[in-house]
């Protein structure tokens, strides 16, 4: 949402002094495509959030069926159907040999002109000065990072980009979010106590 409206940059403009209104002019989400890349329990929480606020969602995961898809009202779709539809792609896949620089230079060419592109995932499945490169030509619109291939690189010229949103990765920073951590910790060291078979033993894959 702030990245379609601009927030962060608008929030700076205020901060130095200025009322620029005109400069900050956002789209609304309603009506867009959302891609979601990756429908694990992030992911399919995405999907439902932005649903809400009239998105289309599609998404891609290689092991969750297209039933299981639709049933959550996402249209499952494969990675060359879904680059030119999305007018949002968000990331939510691990990063693994097959997603090593999955966003690349080959498959921004491919979205849509002025596509915003999401990665809270891992650093590594964008490839950083691909994306530079289609920020400052205009096949990207849009960028919001919380994660990096190297949080202490010297380089900031992606970061500092006026269309990127960035932060340091604060995804789980949250009181409640800590305070639920600990509560599932503890449990699940009584369920492994009491019981063989458990949430530690045998973890829930993607399931709802």
């Amino acid at each position: 949402m702030s990245l379609s409206r601009h927030v962060a940059q608008a929030d700076a403009s205020m901060k130095a002094g200025k009322w620029a209104r005109k400069d900050y002019m956002g789209e609304e989400v309603y009506g867009r495509t959302l891609a979601v890349i990756g429908l694990g329990r992030i992911g399919r929480e995405v999907a439902s959030r932005m649903q809400a606020f009239g998105m289309t969602v599609v998404g891609y995961d290689p092991i969750v069926l297209q039933g299981d898809a639709a049933a959550l009202n996402i249209e499952s779709l494969s990675l060359e159907e879904i680059w030119p539809r999305a007018d949002y792609i968000t990331v939510h896949v691990p990063l693994i040999p097959a997603t090593a620089n999955l966003i690349n230079d080959e498959v921004l060419t491919k979205c849509k002109r002025g596509v915003r592109i999401i990665n809270v995932a891992r650093g590594g499945i964008v490839e950083e000065s691909h994306l530079l490169a289609a920020l400052e030509d205009g096949r990207v619109g849009g960028a919001a990072l919380d994660v990096f291939v190297e949080v202490t690189s010297k380089d900031r010229s992606l970061v500092a980009h006026p269309r990127v949103l960035a932060t340091p990765s604060p995804r789980a920073s949250t009181i409640d979010a800590q305070l639920r951590v600990a509560s599932e910790v503890a449990d699940n060291i009584v369920a492994l106590n009491e019981a063989p078979c458990s949430e530690c033993s045998m973890p829930r894959m993607s399931s709802p």
